[in-house]
């Protein structure tokens, strides 16, 4: 199941630079083993916010709850997530409709 999740730190949340930068440091070298691992296939940094976001592969919506909730900026974070349908499955898709549009119109 592919997700999109990004992940923004909360206005409210007001923490010591150098505590933020080290949940930071410490979350970007989990979402790095778990891209070794095959779990996040992209992601990054949001340029001029204190977000990210990544791309996950996971068997479950129960896999996604744990991932997250393990990353240490957990807590401090609003999350947005969306479930994502691959390309090539949204291009069969696709395809079929355009094939059901063609049949009603020969009708």
């Amino acid at each position: 199941m592919l997700f999109y999740v990004k992940g923004e730190l909360r206005e409210q949340e007001s923490l010591p630079n150098e505590k933020w930068l080290g949940m930071v440091a410490s979350t970007w070298q989990a979402i790095k083993q778990l891209e070794n691992n095959g779990k996040v296939l992209a992601g990054g940094a949001m340029i001029g916010k204190r977000a990210g976001c990544v791309i996950v592969d996971v068997d479950s919506n129960e896999e996604l709850f744990d991932l997250l909730t393990r990353l240490p900026v957990a807590g401090y974070m609003d999350w947005e997530i969306v479930p994502l349908i691959p390309a090539d499955k949204a291009l069969e898709m696709a395809k079929w409709a355009l094939q059901q549009l063609s049949l009603a119109a020969a009708r």
